[in-house]
């Protein structure tokens, strides 16, 4: 039996909807299952647990043998995944499959891949079997901008430099796979789109789709916070995204992996293929 934490989120929703579909059945842990209606698809089992009270989570995995590790980013990350850890052990799970991070690592200077990479370090030490999810940035967000692509001028502190940007569909099949077939145990999937862009392209592309010019304009780190903060985000994650598009403008997030290839036996989806799924958003 496998449980899905994390199930209501963009991607954890989008996992939940893939493995419904191939007639698994399975649990997804939720804080509150009343607000969890639309996970209640054929097969699905909604069940209540907190990760922040560890004596809630015993129920939700019993039998279970297989969990796919995923929770909302917060300052306590690596406290909460920890008692899910904790409390997978006692229920007699065998696989953990993180959804983690590219370039995680527990020394890393930008708190997300720390965070991830520091899980990642102790679910390799509780002698569990695990798999690595390590997407790089997720197509999705671009949804973020939308307001931005209407009005014609995309903003963010990116520089010229290049990524892999990845559609949540494709990480949503490769996890899929690993918590379904044997043979990704020990593996850490840099998980990535097919092609390196910039926001050039990107915007060059949203200008293709909607028929209307979009340009890319680079801001300040500064600029950017302050937009991130007018719109109400917190502090801590603000300057967290501020880290990753520092990580963008050194080059760590311009690879190409052939992991959903790899995996799933398909080519990834490209940017201007998800960019047209989603026209109804730019115009």
């Amino acid at each position: 039996m496998i449980l899905i934490s994390g199930g209501t989120g963009t991607t954890g929703s989008e996992i939940v909807r893939q493995l419904a579909a191939t007639g698994t059945q399975f649990r997804v842990l939720a804080r509150d299952p009343q607000k969890a209606a639309a996970l209640r698809l054929p097969g699905v089992e909604v069940v209540a647990g907190d990760l922040s009270k560890p004596q809630s989570l015993g129920a939700a995995l019993a039998q279970i043998d297989r969990l796919l590790m995923l929770s909302s980013p917060e300052p306590r990350q690596v406290e909460l995944q920890g008692n899910l850890l904790d409390a997978a052990k006692r229920a007699g799970v065998r696989h953990v499959v993180k959804f983690s991070a590219m370039t995680a690592d527990p020394n890393a200077k930008a708190r997300f891949p720390r965070w991830h990479g520091q899980t990642e370090q102790q679910i390799r030490t509780s002698g569990l079997a695990w798999t690595f999810l390590r997407p790089t940035f997720f197509m999705q967000n671009m949804l973020g901008l939308a307001d931005m692509v209407r009005g014609g001028t995309i903003y963010q502190p990116a520089g010229d430099s290049k990524a892999s940007f990845v559609d949540i569909r494709d990480i949503a099949a490769v996890a899929v796979k690993a918590l379904t077939e044997a043979g990704h145990e020990g593996k850490a999937y840099d998980i990535t789109g097919p092609e390196l862009l910039s926001y050039h392209d990107v915007a060059r592309i949203l200008s293709d789709v909607c028929g209307n010019p979009v340009k890319y304009q680079d801001i300040g780190r500064d600029a950017a916070r302050q937009a991130m903060l007018g719109m109400g985000m917190p502090d801590w994650l603000a300057d967290a995204l501020n880290e990753l598009m520092d990580q963008m403008r050194t080059g760590e997030y311009a690879v190409v992996s052939n992991s959903v290839r790899d995996v799933t036996k398909r080519p990834p989806i490209k940017f201007a293929n998800f960019a047209r799924d989603k026209t109804a958003a730019w115009k």
